[in-house]
């Protein structure tokens, strides 16, 4: 593996929205580790943001301690560790609402991204996605929905799916149940990859094309991000907007 590390810019946002009283997204970032991560909670009260706080920052202190201990991972080893990181922030989040009956059915979306060397890996499990625009805008994550599942296997087409009462039913996510299984994939960078995390409150009110349109126009990563959250409030989302926006330079 290539170990010349990419100069990465990054910008993330995260937006209450138009119509919550409270903001259930989360993101982060350990600049220094190359280290990229988001999250979209959900649960009644508060629970929702305890639980996506929670498993960032399990997940985050997880990858700096192993990266503290292993200053030049391989992929493979890289990999092994990340989603053991997944299935530990799963465990704390259990934990953490069986010891506490307000946070009781307390679940998050979660998505990261670590870059070693050339190489990036990537995970996730739920409706929160990674994107990757080189020649053309590219959903790297599957969505772990009710909607993504029934598109698999014929049961919707895409003009159905888009008025899918049950679009937001998530198959597969952290804190319900005790046993998870996270996607954890890679790829190689090339100079002038943008790559970007986002929770449904963005990619639910905004196509793919509009979505790129807007990365093409603006003139640098935290003026796309900016745009994007506000077409997807103009647009109607009613959710928490949040995208981490990163840009690959040679």
């Amino acid at each position: 593996m290539n170990l010349m590390l990419p100069l990465i810019e990054s910008f993330g946002i995260s937006d209450i929205g138009t119509s919550r009283a409270n903001n259930e997204d989360v993101w982060a970032e350990l600049p220094d580790d190359h280290f990229y991560v988001l999250a979209d909670g959900m649960g009644g009260h508060l629970a929702g943001e305890v639980a996506a706080k929670e498993s960032v920052l399990h997940l985050c202190d997880g990858i700096e301690g192993y990266l503290r201990r292993h200053h030049h991972p391989t992929m493979a080893a890289a990999k092994v560790q990340l989603k053991a990181g997944f299935v530990e922030a799963n465990k704390w989040i259990r934990s953490l609402a069986g010891d506490h009956p307000d946070l009781s059915g307390m679940g998050t979306t979660l998505c990261c991204i670590l870059v070693l060397g050339n190489e990036l890996l990537y995970g996730h499990i739920g409706d929160s996605r990674i994107y990757r625009l080189r020649n053309k805008l590219e959903r790297l994550t599957k969505d772990h929905s009710l909607r993504e599942e029934l598109l698999a296997q014929g049961e919707l087409d895409e003009k159905t799916a888009a008025d899918f009462p049950y679009k937001n039913v998530l198959t597969r996510a952290l804190g319900i149940s005790s046993s998870i299984e996270p996607e954890i994939q890679q790829t190689t960078l090339q100079p002038g990859d943008i790559y970007f995390l986002s929770s449904d409150g963005l990619h639910d009110s905004l196509s793919d094309k509009q979505i790129e349109s807007i990365l093409r126009q603006s003139p640098n990563i935290k003026q796309a991000a900016i745009e994007l959250v506000e077409a997807a409030k103009n647009a109607g989302s009613t959710d928490n907007i949040t995208i981490l926006i990163l840009k690959m330079s040679s």
